[in-house]
C-alpha cells in the first residue's frame, strides 16, 4: 500500500481500497499518471456507489480528476511535440 491511510481488502475483486477519511484528515493518492488518474476516479465512483460519499461530491471529485487528467495529457502532448521539433 502506497500511503497510511486505512485500507481493506474488497473480498469479490480481492483489491485493496481505501476507506474515507474523517473530515479535515489529508488525502493523498498518485496521480501522476492517466493510469493512477482512472484508479482514483473508479474509487470515486465505488464510494458513491456503496454510499461512503454523497453523489454530489463524488461528481466534485470526478470533475476534478477529469481536469488532471486533461492536464496529463497535455503536458505529455507538449513533451512530444517539443521532442519531435528538437529532431529538426
Amino acid at each position: 500500500m502506497a500511503n497510511d491511510n486505512p485500507a481493506l481488502i474488497d473480498s469479490v475483486t480481492g483489491e485493496v481500497v481505501d476507506l474515507p477519511l474523517e473530515k479535515g484528515t489529508r488525502y493523498r493518492a498518485k496521480l501522476d499518471t492517466l493510469q493512477d488518474v482512472r484508479k482514483e476516479a473508479a474509487r470515486v465512483y465505488r464510494e458513491a456507489r456503496s454510499g461512503l460519499i454523497e453523489a454530489q461530491e463524488a461528481t466534485k471529485l470526478v470533475w476534478c480528476l477529469q481536469a488532471v487528467g486533461k492536464l496529463i495529457t497535455e503536458s505529455d502532448l507538449e513533451k512530444r511535440i517539443e521532442a519531435l521539433e528538437n529532431q529538426k
